[in-house]
């Protein structure tokens, strides 16, 4: 073999494994294991070395060069790559812990290239996004399909309304920490696209750790931060926000001050539009006297000159001192003027009140912007510890606390950031006001003080984002679309960030724009992977995998893992959580065992947080279960839960969600006016939203209810209104449960024609759902149904037999059992007295473990005209009366006629005509009045 220098394209080989560096792929049996990017560099360093001890420092200094990282974050990320190779925690089979050492790579590795099928070298391609096959949209919003009416199917089942908010996940506005606390001390970060005075435009980078000590490196950010607020006191300057700046540090070609050649400068002010750049270094000893040097030099972005250097000393403790004695020198070589007595009091007021604090939060800031909310969260507890009356550090202490899903602790620091923010200044005391509005899920307060504190920093990205997202929140998708296009419109760096893409495809989501959702959220995993951050790759492959849920499930579940894994590795709950859930959805259909083992990890994780987002959506996952197997009442507490939890955090879009899904559970005990006045409220709120995919749930589940009340005209238009509001949203999947509710409406008034018509355009869009077993299978026990309706008993049971298969491969239990019920009925025509007796039997024992009256009501017409079939005529006729009287006691006259159909076939079985002619009668009366013309053609036929 070549030496690994040479090789094209190298590769590691141990045990069934397969490492790829070039291709960033670790393979085991062929198939990928996925590993966070850390991971895989540890992997990567330790195989290397394989059978040599590698200690814990050299591991820290080449997976993360220049910063201090904590011993417990390497822990965490040894055991994440243990896991994936298959060991347990404590390894021993592949690698070995040497205590107070490191760690050592345990089996024999074997290296060569990459092959193809002939044994030549395979070229290695760059890595690239997968490219999926034409995936249709995704059903979002999610929720219920009202209950089946008459003749129709009995699979009332919930579709998840429930769209992943970022609120519930992490993605829309994953704080990057643009601004530290002394950012919001007068400093006015402006965009190159603002409006400003020539030569006003300052970059202010991270200084440089020129002494190697990662434990020093939270001075470079820290001074950096200061630095910029003594220059831009008084409003004379424009200081670039952060995150611009960091977008575009691949520029540096070296450490120190004055770092920039003329031509990066000029390459710098035509991305950033920046007058003057200031850059520099420092040297921190690790000694007890704590000393630092710091250089720095000023250079002319449009000349290309290097306009002064300076150099100070001092100790770490003195870091702000130093950063005002530089700021001075500065703004003197820049001809401002001095800063005033009131301007230096706040600048005080603002600062960290120890060396201790400043270490903690440049730590977290860092661990923010690199989406890691959990290490953030561990720092900013510590600098809260060290003062516990500095504002700050609550502040960002919330936003973290949020960000891993702890609602409560999340309002407990807003909420402290708060009652310690006198005196501070009014940019910072509005950020903090805008952070405890939001904790609090008071989104119009949350709003008003954002765009307050947009009019004191007008074109700070962070800002923007934070309104996008409590607008989203608060239910105004097209506002916050309008707040994110803006920021697009001004060009790069800001519109090639992976956090604006993840805004959009949220937007795009909440809008019932599936087509957009999908095209941001594949440019959103492009960017953060380029990007490295580990959380930000996460939100993406968490969005991503949504979207490919229907039409790329495989792929889907590949993303979902990659996440899931992410979040595992930098310990954010919540992640896990919106994972888990989107883990579900993927395997109810064909896995509900391990659909439902999901929702309840989602549920428990949530819990364990607080996360009432999370929570609500975990119910409506749980709650949708338990509908599809006959459980009414648990479905309807889980509802409730949604309902409460959702007016907890201001969610509009939930709230319609829950009101129209306890409107079908309700509809299930009594079809009263009620029901009527709580589909129109969730139709009201989803209206004030603009979200079409929501309105056309909420209207399509009224229709359904009108039907079932025997209005079928209104019925009929407002499921066409449903069909509209799906047409705009792109809405192929929810679309299709709106076509199938309106076949049923078709039937029902005697337009056989124009049902099967339309359930075939239900079929076409169905087959993307993510519930695509379930609606398969409403279609075909639909079908079985009209061609039972019309004499065809054998053609009827292949239809019924294909979705009895749907329902059990789906765990539908109710829907099982409604099609066994329905089966037995075709067999007894076809007279298989065996598989009859079978089909009781088995629909008789589901029967007894449900609690949805509509589908047990269907079941039992069934059942009882098979008892009228076989010799006990005089019981069914009874039996069927009583079902008959009850159901219109409980407005549902489709059901009271189809229990009457049932005793007419069993009169004309017993000989009893008399009987059975004036109930005839009365039947085609009351069907005439009603429009149900599908029962008039069953009876004019009986």
């Amino acid at each position: 073999s070549k030496p690994m220098m040479e090789q094209e394209n190298p590769v590691y080989r141990f045990a069934d494994f397969e490492l790829q560096p070039k291709e960033r792929r670790l393979l085991q049996a062929g198939e990928t294991v996925a590993l966070t990017p850390k991971v895989f560099e540890i992997l990567l360093l330790l195989v290397d070395r394989a059978g040599h001890a590698v200690s814990k420092d050299e591991i820290m200094s080449a997976i993360w060069p220049g910063r201090f990282v904590a011993e417990s974050n390497l822990t965490k990320h040894i055991w994440t790559l243990r896991q994936a190779l298959g060991e347990g925690e404590e390894g021993g089979r592949f690698i070995e812990t040497l205590p107070k050492l490191g760690y050592r790579f345990l089996p024999p590795v074997s290296r060569g290239e990459v092959t193809d099928s002939r044994g030549l070298p395979e070229p290695s391609p760059s890595r690239r996004l997968p490219e999926p096959s034409p995936v249709q949209p995704t059903a979002e919003p999610k929720g219920i399909r009202a209950t089946a009416a008459p003749d129709a199917s009995a699979q009332s089942h919930r579709r998840r309304l429930e769209t992943l908010p970022l609120a519930a996940a992490t993605s829309l506005v994953l704080i990057a920490a643009l601004a530290a606390w002394w950012v919001w001390n007068g400093r006015e970060p402006v965009f190159p696209w603002s409006h400003r005075a020539p030569g006003t435009a300052v970059a202010v980078f991270d200084f440089d750790n020129l002494s190697g000590d990662r434990k020093q490196a939270w001075i470079g950010t820290a001074f950096s931060e200061m630095l910029g607020v003594e220059m831009a006191q008084g409003g004379q300057l424009h200081l670039l926000p952060a995150e611009l700046i960091h977008a575009v540090r691949g520029h540096s070609p070296g450490p120190g001050a004055g770092r920039f050649s003329p031509g990066t400068l000029t390459e710098l002010r035509r991305q950033l539009a920046v007058d003057y750049v200031v850059t520099g270094g420092y040297f921190a000893s690790n000694k007890n006297d704590s000393a630092v040097r710091l250089d720095l030099a000023l250079q002319d972005a449009r000349s290309g000159a290097t306009v002064a250097t300076f150099t100070h000393t001092g100790s770490a403790e003195d870091l702000p001192s130093l950063a005002s004695k530089a700021g001075a020198d500065l703004r003197q070589r820049l001809n401002l003027r001095p800063q005033s007595a009131e301007e230096r009091r706040l600048a005080a007021n603002a600062r960290p009140p120890s060396t201790e604090v400043m270490q903690h939060i440049g730590f977290a800031l860092d661990a923010l912007r690199r989406y890691d909310p959990a290490r953030a969260r561990d720092e900013l507890l510590q600098a809260v510890a060290d003062a516990p009356g500095y504002a700050p550090s609550y502040v960002y202490l919330a936003k973290a606390w949020s960000q891993l899903g702890y609602d409560q602790k999340a309002r407990a620091a807003a909420a402290q950031a708060a009652a310690h923010s006198a005196g501070l200044p009014k940019a910072m005391r509005l950020k903090i006001e805008a952070q405890s509005y939001r904790a609090e899920s008071n989104w119009p307060k949350a709003i008003e003080v954002l765009r307050a504190s947009s009019a004191l920093q007008p074109d700070d990205p962070e800002t923007q984002l934070d309104l996008a997202h409590v607008l989203l929140s608060a239910g105004r998708a097209k506002d916050a679309r309008d707040v994110v296009e803006r920021l697009r419109s001004r060009g790069e760096p800001i519109a090639g960030d992976a956090r604006l893409e993840l805004a959009q495809a949220d937007i795009a989501s909440a809008q019932g724009d599936n087509k957009g959702r999908a095209q941001h959220a594949r440019r959103a995993l492009q960017l953060a992977t380029e990007r490295g951050a580990v959380g930000l790759e996460a939100d993406a492959e968490l969005a991503l995998g949504n979207v490919l849920m229907p039409g790329e499930p495989k792929l889907a579940n590949t993303m979902l893992e990659r996440a899931l894994a992410g979040y595992r590795s930098i310990g954010n709950p919540r992640g896990e959580a919106a994972t888990h859930r989107l883990l579900g959805i993927l395997f109810e259909d064909g896995q509900p065992k391990r659909g439902r083992d999901e929702y309840q990890k989602s549920l428990m994780q949530s819990q364990a947080t607080g996360d009432r987002n999370g929570m609500a959506a975990a119910y409506a996952d749980l709650g949708t279960v338990l509908w599809a197997t006959g459980d009414r009442d648990s479905a309807e507490t889980a509802t409730r839960n949604v309902l409460r939890l959702r007016r907890e955090t201001g969610d509009i879009a939930g709230q319609a969600w829950a009101l129209a899904a306890l409107a079908v559970e309700r509809s299930d005990e009594n079809a009263g006016d009620g029901t009527i006045s709580e589909f129109r409220q969730a139709a009201a709120l989803d209206a004030t939203i603009g979200a079409h995919g929501h309105r056309g749930f909420s209207l399509y589940s009224l229709a359904d209810i009108l039907r079932l009340r025997g209005e079928l005209a209104k019925a009929q238009v407002i499921c066409a209104e449903a069909l509209s509001e799906y047409a705009k949203a792109e809405d192929i999947d929810s679309g299709a449960d709106a076509r199938f509710e309106c076949a049923q409406i078709s039937l029902d008034r005697g337009d056989v024609a124009e049902a099967i018509a339309t359930l075939k355009h239900a079929r076409d869009g169905g087959r993307y759902a993510d519930h695509a077993a379930m609606t398969s299978g409403n279609i075909d026990l639909l079908q079985g149904q009209i061609a039972m309706g019309q004499g065809a008993p054998a053609k009827a049971a292949a239809f019924v037999e294909t979705a009895n298969k749907e329902y059990t491969r789906a765990g539908l239990t109710t829907g099982e059992a409604v099609a066994t019920s329905l089966l037995a009925l075709c067999y007894s025509s076809l007279g298989r007295a065996v598989e009859r007796d079978g089909a009781v039997k088995r629909a008789t024992g589901l029967r007894s473990g449900m609690t949805e009256r509509q589908e047990i009501l269907q079941v039992d017409i069934a059942l009882a005209e098979l008892r009228g079939e076989t010799g006990q005529s005089t019981e069914a006729v009874s039996e069927l009366e009583s079902m008959a009287a009850d159901a219109r006691e409980r407005s549902w006259p489709g059901w009271a006629l189809e229990a009457e159909l049932a005793e007419l076939r069993v009169l004309r079985q017993a000989g009893d005509m008399l009987r059975a002619a004036a109930l005839k009668i009365h039947i085609a009366e009351e069907a005439k009045r009603l429009g149900f013309g599908w029962v008039s053609q069953r009876a004019a036929r009986t």
